[in-house]
């Protein structure tokens, strides 16, 4: 069973509340005035020309009083954190502060790491996603434009974003039609239960209206959001089986020949 994110606090002794309450200290005690007037170095801001725009655009409000530190939350500041000192880096402004941009960054990745999350490059900035070495084995034998939304699907930005989550899900489908055959022979169930999945839970077709016959299923149609979504996460690691799987058939192959030669000696 996997563990959730409450387990594997408490296994790591990490406090969110804590480690936000320390970077947060760094961020408005050393770097927020510095960050502000370098701020039209940083190479992300769009058409932002002051860091006060920049927040109020984004929904960026991290302070002392914030009560509800969630996962998410603390992920999206340690992002915008990691990110501000990033850029200042590249800007070449380096900081005369006690806790410098390397330092700090630095910091901030040995915090998400040891919370099980990772850094992962999109668009010359920096995301956090859950550690997933299905997902990253897969992601490195897809074709590029995929690889990036496989690693990223479990980000918290996709949280309740069902049609984000099954874009991607007809990605995976798309490229798993055209393998179907071998992974029925590498396992039949799983690729009977996964073509019901994109077949029957409103991803490949329209399954909850009810004029359409033949295609519409009535439990589908009246699942609620969460758990619908909750069905797509679970498609979602059944693809990721699924390559490994057919992954695993090249890999028979050629284990099946060197045991013959060793065999034969």
């Amino acid at each position: 069973m996997r563990k959730n994110f409450a387990q594997i606090l408490k296994e790591t002794n990490i406090d969110i509340k804590e480690e936000y309450q320390k970077l947060l200290e760094i961020f408005l005690g050393q770097y927020y005035y510095e960050i502000s007037e370098n701020f039209l170095d940083i190479y992300f801001r769009g058409t932002c020309i002051t860091l006060e725009e920049f927040n109020r655009k984004y929904d960026f409000n991290f302070g002392y009083d914030t009560v509800d530190v969630n996962i998410d939350f603390f992920i999206r500041f340690c992002e915008y954190f990691y990110n501000m000192m990033n850029a200042l880096q590249i800007a070449g402004r380096s900081s005369y502060f006690y806790y410098n941009p390397v330092f700090v960054t630095d910091l901030i990745l040995k915090i998400i790491e040891s919370i099980g999350y990772e850094r992962v490059p999109r668009d010359n900035v920096f995301i956090f996603v859950e550690k997933s070495s299905a997902a990253v084995s897969v992601a490195e034998i897809l074709p590029t434009e995929l690889s990036y939304n496989v690693i990223s699907y479990n980000h918290y930005s996709m949280k309740g974003d069902l049609e984000e989550k099954k874009a991607t899900i007809l990605q995976l489908a798309n490229l798993l039609e055209a393998k179907r055959e071998l992974l029925q022979k590498e396992n039949k169930e799983l690729e009977k239960d996964l073509f019901y999945l994109f077949n029957n839970f409103n991803i490949r077709h329209n399954n909850i209206d009810p004029k359409l016959k033949g295609k519409y299923r009535k439990h589908v149609a009246n699942m609620s959001s969460d758990e619908l979504e909750q069905w797509y996460d679970e498609t979602y690691q059944m693809c990721l089986l699924a390559f490994l799987e057919i992954e695993h058939a090249d890999r028979k192959k050629k284990f099946d020949q060197v045991k013959e030669c060793i065999e034969n000696e």
